[in-house]
Formats: structure tokens, C-alpha cells, sequence
């Protein structure tokens, strides 16, 4: 049976910007969604109840025990130490769709690491441990969705917290 997993949070509406261009995070925006220490194994998965515009971003501290940490918010899947080929960083989804990344998609097994997913409504980036590991340029400004973190193939991934932030245009 599916189980889903939903926080409830509430977080000001956020505003679109336009353009490439670099954002600057304000101050006090940051909306903690969930902060402790959450188990997902099989079908489990961790979802918003709320959905969000660009531009927004999201950090979220987690770790795996073996393969498969997912996300999913600029894409229906992010996809780290894929089952299939580790190094791999799986974009699969949205208008990064398919834009898979060798070399890119390795985290340590068993420790926590800080995932950063900056979207704008032209741009996304994803770091890990502040390493960049992904950046697009295309349309994001209509995506308006949860965000998701889940296992797959039988790993076991830790959610410790995922914290929202919305920013300001230059």
C-alpha cells in the first residue's frame, strides 16, 4: 500500500521574477517545513501540501543508506546514486527533462548532505554540499507544485529538514 507522508506548513505566497539572472535571498523568508528526523523506505513519500511558484528555494538535509535519494519540485525527479549508474545525476521531468548529468549524481552513503534547489522562472540549480551539480536555463515559470523527497529500488533515505526560501529580484 502507498503511504504518503504530508507536513503541514504555511508559507506567504510566493511572487514571480523574471530573466536569468542571478536572485538575492532576503532576509527572514526562510519557512521551516520540517525539522527532526524522518524515515522513508519503499513507497513512502514526502510531500508538501503546499504547492510553489518560482521564484523559490529549497534546502533539504538528507542522507540514504544505499542508492536512490529523489526530489522532485522542477522536475517531476532528481535522482541521486541512481540504482542504475550512481555517478549519474537523473533529471527526469520539466524542462531540464532528460538533461542527465555523468559525473554528477554520487553523494556519500550514510551521511547527511545539504541539497540546495534554486529555481527561478528562467533558471535552476542544484548543489550539493554547496558543489554546483546542475543548472538549466528554460521556462520554469509555470510550475506550481509540491515538493517531494522519496526512496526507490529499496533504499532507506533520512529527512533531518527542509527549509523554503522565496527571493527578491535584483
Amino acid at each position: 500500500m502507498k503511504k504518503l507522508i504530508t507536513l503541514i506548513f504555511v508559507v506567504s505566497s510566493l511572487f514571480l521574477a523574471g530573466g536569468c539572472a542571478t536572485q538575492q535571498a532576503s532576509k527572514g523568508d526562510n519557512k521551516l517545513v520540517y525539522d527532526g528526523e524522518m524515515i522513508l523506505m519503499s513507497t513512502d513519500k514526502f510531500v508538501t501540501p503546499e504547492k510553489f511558484r518560482p521564484p523559490v528555494e529549497i534546502t533539504i538535509i538528507a542522507k540514504t543508506d544505499s542508492t536512490n535519494l529523489r526530489i522532485g519540485y522542477a522536475a517531476n525527479q532528481v535522482i541521486f546514486n541512481w540504482e542504475l549508474d550512481g555517478d549519474q545525476l537523473r533529471v527526469d521531468g520539466g524542462p531540464g527533462d532528460g538533461r542527465h548529468k555523468p559525473g554528477a549524481g554520487r553523494i556519500p552513503v550514510g551521511k547527511y548532505v545539504v541539497i540546495r534547489w534554486l529555481v527561478t522562472p528562467a533558471h535552476q540549480a542544484i548543489y550539493v554540499d554547496d558543489e554546483l551539480r546542475f543548472e538549466h536555463c528554460g521556462d520554469y515559470s509555470e510550475i506550481d507544485k509540491e515538493v517531494v523527497v522519496f526512496p526507490a529500488a529499496g533504499s532507506k533515505v533520512t529527512v533531518k529538514s527542509i527549509t523554503a526560501k522565496r527571493f527578491k529580484s535584483f
